[in-house]
């Protein structure tokens, strides 16, 4: 297992993505929910310094159990990232800041944190991501969850007995890596 350390070139969410991913078509939000998603925007976006993340690879051959044979003859990536707990409280908080949209603009940004985290790692490794995976989908078992975690004791992300990531906004993914030229 080998410990990755990158810098990221985190894109945030635009106001397109956070309104389909609050299931309002941009074409058809009008001015008081676009207002909305950018007022979620704008408080999201000076929470960007207390995003988080981690990866550890292992190679071909040294898979921990809990990737059950998850492409074993590949090296393959556990990442995880989370927006930190501010967003957790602000969640949690007054009504007039539109919690709704709040919780959709920080559902696209840490999908994105992943996948610059993803692309970060790609440009690293000189090598092609397969598609991410995560605990609770398909056939891999929600409780890896904690599996992941318990390799990022540093980063003060949670699993609780639900197997829920804490903070609220974080996410856990398993990646398996092919050289660029096979």
């Amino acid at each position: 297992m080998r410990r990755i350390n990158l810098e990221l070139d985190f894109v945030p969410p635009t106001l397109k993505q956070v309104l389909w991913r609050a299931g309002c078509p941009p074409h058809e939000a009008g001015r008081e929910i676009e207002s909305r998603a950018q007022k979620a925007l704008s408080v999201l976006k000076e929470l960007y310094s207390e995003a988080i993340y981690g990866a550890v690879l292992f190679p071909s051959g040294e898979h921990p159990d809990f990737l059950q044979n998850m492409w074993p003859d590949k090296l393959v990536s556990v990442s995880i990232t989370s927006l930190g707990r501010t967003v957790d409280k602000l969640l949690d908080g007054p009504a007039e800041l539109n919690r709704f949209m709040l919780d959709s603009a920080a559902s696209v940004a840490v999908e994105s944190l992943m996948k610059a985290l993803q692309a970060a790692m790609s440009v690293s490794l000189g090598m092609i991501p397969t598609r991410r995976v995560a605990p609770g989908y398909g056939d891999f078992p929600l409780p890896v969850q904690r599996d992941i975690v318990d390799l990022f004791p540093d980063l003060k992300i949670e699993c609780n007995e639900s197997y829920m990531l804490i903070p609220v906004k974080s996410m856990t993914g398993v990646t398996g890596w092919i050289p660029q030229n096979s």
